[in-house]
């Protein structure tokens, strides 16, 4: 069987697609992968036969010459995916949305290729929707899916296809921090890098001296703001590691007994596959407030603390930080909350799916 996989734009595309690549490889299918230039820089790891890049743009640019643009470039997107699938003789390609997702999908329905979705946030996102009346099944990551067109096929709850690292560490048991060192790892991507920097480096830095000697923090920072950001944890006398990116991010998790982070769709997978417990804070500008969305699946069993974009300052992150590293049996708690909350086994389940999709067992 020869599938297409149409992701883009983030990590949290990407990561889903290059799950269902894994297991798609191990059943002896080939794979190919419609992506743009922002998701081509994940995928070194990426495992199929053919990867084609397509000129994408957000179709929600405002300004005339901004709006004209995207047409262009989602006319352009389709011409050349549907050469490539031709090419290939896709039996059918699977979204997980991003803007190079939608001229795939579009390209894929005119020509008559069956067609699924996956969804990795609590909301459909705008690519999945355009493809969603015509798709064969639409999966979604989290108990929840919101703005489901209504004329829409099958829905099945899926859970979110997580790389093979993160299967490798999901049964890392946690190990309550006590009286001993506190690991800590923060990491906001790039739409949350510099804020992170800005906020909870100095946060860390203003807790009781007894708190900060205990402390290791692993950052993750941009570039520009690496120095400063270490001399600040280096002047409170926290040991720090940073960088700009970090490989074993997997690993780092499973290490941890606090973590930070956005509540994107894989951000919060993750968490609840390996099991810690974590301050989210939403990304402001996230279509449709996914991120919001996104972080109830923990926030409502106290598996995870929640601060609002609005709400960061420096003075109400280190409140939510003392409360929390101030806490072993609570932190223990958490842990136990967060493992399992999404549904598990998600990329097996999305490959069973597409069987029964090109099977003709689902609608084309």
């Amino acid at each position: 069987m020869r599938i297409a996989l149409a992701a883009g734009g983030t990590g949290g595309h990407m990561f889903p697609a290059q799950s269902l690549a894994e297991e798609a490889q191990a059943r002896g299918w080939e794979v190919m992968l419609l992506t743009d230039a922002r998701g081509d820089r994940y995928t070194d790891s990426f495992p199929c036969e053919r990867k084609v890049l397509l000129k994408a743009a957000s179709p929600s640019a405002r300004g005339i010459f901004a709006k004209a643009s995207a047409v262009l470039a989602l006319l352009g997107g389709i011409s050349t995916a549907s050469k490539a699938l031709k090419a290939f003789g896709a039996d059918a390609v699977i979204g997980f949305g991003g803007y190079p997702s939608a001229p795939s999908m579009l390209a894929a329905q005119r020509a008559g290729i069956a067609t699924g979705i996956h969804e990795q946030n609590a909301v459909l996102g705008r690519a999945n929707r355009l493809a969603a009346g015509k798709a064969g099944f639409v999966a979604h990551g989290f108990p929840v899916l919101d703005r489901v067109p209504k004329r829409t096929a099958r829905l099945k709850e899926t859970g979110n296809p997580v790389r093979r690292a993160v299967l490798d560490v999901a049964n890392t048991p946690f190990s309550p921090p006590g009286t001993g060192p506190l690991n800590l790892l923060i990491f906001g991507g790039s739409q949350g890098a510099s804020l992170f920097a800005k906020v909870f480096a100095p946060a860390l830095a203003a807790l009781p001296e007894d708190l900060r000697l205990r402390l290791k923090v692993t950052h993750q920072v941009s570039d520009e703001g690496r120095a400063e950001v270490f001399e600040t944890y280096r002047k409170a006398g926290i040991e720090a590691e940073t960088a700009s990116f970090f490989n074993d991010l997997p690993q780092r998790i499973a290490d941890s007994h606090l973590v930070i982070a956005r509540s994107g769709a894989s951000s919060v997978s993750e968490l609840s596959v390996i099991g810690r417990p974590s301050l989210l804070v939403p990304l402001k500008i996230a279509m449709d407030d996914h991120q919001r969305i996104n972080a109830q699946v923990l926030t409502d069993v106290e598996a995870a603390g929640l601060i609002l974009e609005d709400d960061l300052t420096p003075e109400t992150a280190q409140k939510a930080l003392l409360t929390l590293l101030s806490d072993s049996a609570r932190l223990t708690r958490m842990a136990e909350a967060a493992k399992g909350r999404m549904a598990e086994g998600a990329a097996g389940a999305l490959a069973d799916l597409t069987e029964e999709l090109v099977a003709g067992r689902l609608p084309a």
